[in-house]
């Protein structure tokens, strides 16, 4: 489309990319939220099509129109400061002119009643920019082409495909009307977007998980990985921190190194882009846009807290940017730093304790034990004696209070306020409270630096270039560890404070703690096995995670003729400390009770008698004594990205008779790596070996922690893509009940080191079938590859209670069990390995929509869109309790699972197994689960979307807009070897006993709701402005809890969610807080809790926020 422009710089391509890209974005569909802000205008009475030309320059906005509604029409004077808004309808006023907003930079001025172009390469407009004057007398020799940037979804510049695509653009005033402050905010007001897995109120306090200052994206609840995040159009580097979903390692760009400040747009394409972008574009591409064209300098600050805690957020910001050269040169620079204090658990009622029975009171789970979620893992210690200790009746004894309630069962006093009880079953009030000290949000500083530098050419050709810093620190306290099922050491005879030891110490002197009267313990005494302590008197971990990244890109763009050509080399690095203090070494804390002197630790001396929360403590141990075996414990990562590209395209290939055809082509090459560097306890580097027997218990010398060996890796990701944008109706051609119909084709190749190659096609349409109706489709396939650490992982131990199924079976013939139904749990460790042989993970994506746009109601618009992903080879793990099962079928069968790693028989289990029909074996050593392309997956839905824009001439004007997903399916189908299993129960091969779990339609099941949706209503009226936001989540199943009910299960059921947001603004004009503007918002209108569940903190921090009724206030200064 050719326009004519004269204007005081001769940028004219760069300025025509910025209008008609952001005229292309907001067309697509999208949304329009709250306002823009205020600027300062001074534009003399003078022809409405100057005055129009004014505004645009002096706002920095684009303004499109036919000239031949201005022509002959004049326009009032305007002076002060206001919104666009505000001076467009001052300037049209009288007229039968009215406009309409389409993004935060354009604008469309039109008949009244009248209807927008619905696609700008179709229109005769003129237009207005910044630094030009457009003019309908222009000379022919100033025509130019203007270039389209790239619309997320499409390589082809100019394209005529935007309208077939499913894409929702947030805005920077969707931003303001959602109240955040951080990406991971500003992503969970998408409904599109399910559970987000990386996020400190979904995962524990150990140093496997990823922590610190991280939230991932994860479209479509896929899972983390699915979701393809860019910035500016081109992939961000992975954070280093990686943890485990679906006992699968997972990992994710940090949305938080986004700031919400800075951003002109956030581009959501909700359709598999496989085809376009390459690996992990299969449930969406989140394409982040910066604003890189602004004039001036903008400050801004923001206080808040929350009503229920002691919860205090700061943000500041700012803001420039400037023209050089003549306006050939354009720098843009913006940072933000954001402070939050730590919350304590302790301070919301829901996660005070973790004792959660009192929130059930008045429900059909009342009493039920599975909302009492205290731990045996104690400071009152577990213990078992080398023999029977008659005055215990049993080897097995625990520690609790002499006085109260505890005095009557007391069967030993150890005279200091502490006895001994046989068994290992502690009373509930002894269980370990986790969130009595335990960190709801952590303390936080957060700092992003963005710069952005544009110099064209008088050749026409533009460098750009981005730099980006990201630094982040992170603190928070959490509760001590345990001793592990696989950790458990020996006590010596000798050790000070051993009550059942030697009845003199080394020097030859009584042993004052030996229990005086023993009738079957020897004078050399026994040893004592440690089988579960916690030893809180060490104090709470402290974890402090620093997160730094950045990115630095550079780039040239311009034309060859017809054919726009753009270019770019991209480096960016992401790094991750981990470090906790107050961790203990086994080694160490062995040592410290083995000690036969009085500085030794007194592991049998309880917790706090006064407080059984665990808060306090009234142990004896000194502080010297516990400094003896404190230890800091590290975690340190680092990511890379490498990204080079080239790309062409041409919007007029050539001609059909319906319109020209697109058409791109590109190439990329790009490098990705990781590091994980665990620290040498934790390695394998320092094991812990019991002293006592000589045995090696553990890789891992750190107590609460399984061993995690180092990984890296790298891999390189070559690719090629085609794109074509092909017209096949237009409008001119009168066809009846199709005004357009236009397509879209694509295909690219990749080719990954180790997981191999692919080519993956795309078709998508859209059919006008007249002016403001439209269907479009599209039907493409996809894959995601491995990431590297299930492909480097040397070999992941964890240590679970799983049920040996091998060893009850022979329980159930000799009749020591009745089923398998009672067989108990036993420590196992299963070790998980990663592999080079994993393959892509290939899908198959559909989707159909339509979108309406009635005449009769100028403004608004409404979608509609079905949407279907076919996922096959999920990567996954068979599990090492699936793995057990399938080793009983093998050996049913008369053979085995070599995955099942087992001791040779001793005589008990040889003479056990003489009484069943299978073969003897021995207890399990360990069980391998590697990394595997395991099963499928068929998940659908439908999205529907609701824009409206209303201007009520005096009342001001309003903008609704509604965004809603329904999840209509989650199959998750078996893979050959689950298939197996559930053919064996369905023949009576295997008990039904065994489960087979994770299988079928998982919707509505552990953060998989049915129905999502968010909303936003804003006005503007003059110097005031006030918005409403409104998120909904619906409810699901928590699987973790459930019971019988009249023969049948029933689960758990989170409630659903629903809360508000709101915010009321005003704009100076006059004096010193002229360009000035404040913002007064809550969050969480209603205080709405979350909904209670069976997890970490009393919800799902993956669904749901902790953080009650938040007031904050806003300030800005623009200058």
């Amino acid at each position: 489309m050719k326009m004519r422009l004269e204007g005081k710089h001769q940028s004219y391509q760069k300025t025509a990319r910025r209008l008609l890209g952001a005229t292309a974005i907001a067309l697509t569909l999208s949304t329009t939220g709250a306002l823009a802000e205020d600027v300062r205008l001074n534009v003399a009475e003078q022809a409405t099509e100057n005055a129009l030309l004014t505004l645009a320059e002096q706002a920095s906005v684009q303004i499109m129109f036919e000239p031949s509604l201005t022509d002959g029409a004049m326009s009032p004077a305007i002076s002060g400061t206001m919104s666009i808004e505000a001076a467009l309808a001052k300037i049209l006023a009288g007229s039968d002119l009215e406009y309409r907003k389409v993004s935060d930079k354009v604008y469309v001025v039109q008949k009244k009643n009248g209807t927008a172009t619905a696609n700008v390469g179709q229109a005769g407009a003129g237009a207005a920019a910044p630094g030009n004057n457009a003019s309908g007398d222009a000379s022919a020799d100033d025509d130019m082409m203007f270039e389209e940037i790239i619309v997320v979804g499409s390589q082809i510049k100019g394209a005529r495909i935007s309208g077939s695509l499913p894409v929702s653009v947030v805005s920077t005033d969707d931003i303001v009307a959602t109240g955040a402050v951080s990406g991971d905010e500003l992503f969970r007001s998408i409904p599109q977007a399910g559970f987000v897995a990386f996020n400190e109120g979904a995962v524990g306090a150990g140093v496997n998980a990823a922590r610190g200052d991280v939230n991932s994206i994860n479209l479509r609840a896929l899972g983390t990985g699915n979701t393809l995040a860019l910035l500016n159009g081109r992939r961000m580097v992975l954070h280093p921190g990686f943890q485990t979903e679906n006992l699968v390692p997972v990992v994710t760009p940090n949305t938080n190194t986004i700031p919400t400040f800075g951003v002109e747009r956030v581009e959501v394409l909700r359709d598999g882009a496989a085809a376009l972008y390459g690996a992990d574009a299969v449930a969406g591409v989140v394409n982040t846009v910066l604003d890189d064209d602004f004039e001036g300098i903008t400050l801004r600050g923001r206080y808040g807290f929350a009503e229920n805690t002691g919860r205090q957020d700061l943000t500041l910001t700012g803001k420039a940017g400037f023209d050089f050269n003549g306006g050939a040169t354009h720098l843009a620079v913006f940072g933000s730093y954001y402070n939050r204090n730590r919350t304590p658990a302790s301070e919301r009622d829901f996660s005070a304790t973790s004792d959660r029975l009192p929130l059930v009171v008045g429900t059909q789970w009342e009493g039920d034990s599975q909302f009492f979620n205290s731990s045996v893992n104690s400071p009152f210690g577990r213990f078992r004696a080398d023999e029977r200790i008659a005055e215990l009746g049993d080897d097995d004894f625990h520690v609790q209070p002499a006085s109260g309630d505890y005095a009557s069962s007391c069967l030993l006093d150890r005279g200091d306020g502490v006895c001994f009880d046989n068994g290992t079953s502690l009373e509930n009030e002894l269980r370990f409270d986790f969130d009595a000290r335990n960190t709801l949000h952590s303390a936080r500083d957060r700092f992003n630096f963005f710069g952005i530098l544009t110099h064209e050419f008088d050749s026409g050709m533009e460098f750009y270039s981005e730099a980006a810093y990201y630094h982040a620190k992170s603190v928070r306290h959490s509760f001590q560890g345990q001793v592990l099922t696989a950790q458990r050491f020996m006590i010596p005879t000798t050790a000070y404070y051993n009550p059942f030891g030697a009845t003199t110490l080394l020097d030859g002197s009584p042993n004052p703690n030996r229990i005086a009267g023993l009738t079957d313990v020897p004078d050399e005494g026994y040893n004592i096995e440690v089988r579960n302590l916690r030893p809180v008197d060490a104090g709470p971990r402290i974890t402090t995670v620093t997160d730094q990244s950045f990115r630095v890109l550079g780039g040239l763009r311009g034309n060859w003729g017809v054919w726009d050509w753009d270019t770019a080399v991209l480096y960016s690095e992401a790094t991750t400390e981990d470090l906790t203090n107050n961790r203990i070494s086994m080694t160490l804390f062995q040592e410290a009770i083995s000690r036969n002197t009085a500085d030794a630790y007194n592991p049998f001396a309880g917790g706090s008698l006064t407080d059984l929360t665990g808060v306090g403590t009234n142990t004896p141990n000194s502080e010297s004594t516990i400094d003896s075996f404190r230890i800091d414990v590290s975690r340190d990562g680092k990511t890379t990205l490498f990204l080079t590209d080239f790309k062409v395209s041409n919007a007029e290939l050539f001609a059909l008779p319906a319109g020209d055809v697109g058409f791109a082509v590109g190439v990329e090459a790009r490098r990705e790596s990781f590091e994980d560097d665990r620290d040498d306890r934790l390695d394998g580097t320092i094991t812990f070996t019991d002293s006592v027997t000589g045995e090696l218990v553990s890789e891992s010398d750190v107590l609460g922690s399984s061993p995690t060996p180092d990984s890296s890796g790298s891999r390189w990701v070559k690719s090629a893509f085609a794109e074509f944008s092909v017209p096949l109706v237009s409008p001119d051609m009168d066809i009846p009940l199709m005004e357009s119909l236009d397509l879209q084709i694509a295909g690219r190749f990749e080719d990954f080191d180790y997981s191999g190659s692919a080519f993956k096609p795309k078709v998508a349409a859209a059919w006008t079938v007249v002016d403001g109706l439209m269907f479009r489709g599209a039907w493409s396939e996809g894959f995601r590859a491995p990431n590297l650490v299930q492909i480097f992982d040397p070999g992941t131990t964890r240590s679970n209670s799983r049920d040996d199924f091998v060893i009850c079976q022979a329980q159930v013939d000799a009749g020591q069990i009745a089923d398998l139904g009672d067989c108990s749990g036993q420590g196992t460790q299963s070790v998980r390995t990663g592999t080079e042989e994993l393959k892509n993970e290939n899908t198959t994506q559909y989707n159909v929509g339509v979108v309406l746009q009635p005449a009769a109601i100028p403004g608004l618009t409404l979608t509609a869109d079905y949407w279907r992903v076919e996922q096959s080879g999920v990567v996954g793990i068979f599990g090492d309790q699936n793995q057990i099962a399938l080793d009983l079928l093998l050996r049913s069968q008369g053979s085995s699972n070599p995955n099942v790693v087992r001791d040779t028989p001793d005589q008990d289990l040889i003479d056990l197994f003489a009484q069943s029909s299978l073969s003897a074996a021995g207890e399990i050593i360990e069980v391998h689960d590697p990394y595997t392309n395991l099963d499928d997956r068929t998940v659908a839905g439908y999205d529907f979307a609701l824009v409206y824009n209303w201007n009520a001439d005096k009342l001001g004007d309003f903008r609704f807009k509604f965004n809603a997903a329904k999840l209509s399916k989650f199959q998750q189908d078996a893979g050959e070897l689950g298939q197996q299993l559930l053919d064996a129960i369905e023949a009576g091969d295997l008990p039904a006993s065994v489960e087979v779990t994770g299988l079928g339609d998982l919707r509505e099941q552990n953060g998989r709701p049915d129905w999502r949706f968010s909303s936003s209503l804003t006005w503007r009226n003059a110097n005031w402005g006030a918005g409403l936001f409104a998120r909904y989540v619906g409810g699901f199943y928590d699987t973790s809890v459930d019971m019988e009910v009249d023969g049948e299960t029933v689960e758990y059921r989170v409630d659903d969610w629903f809360v508000m947001n709101a915010n009321v603004s005003y704009r100076f004009e006059d004096g010193l807080l002229d360009g000035s503007r404040i913002r007064v918002g809550v969050n969480n209108l209603f205080d709405r809790d979350p909904p209670l569940a069976d997890e970490y903190f009393g919800f799902y921090g993956s669904m749901h926020s902790g953080t009650g009724r938040f007031f904050y206030v806003d300030i800005s200064k623009k200058f």
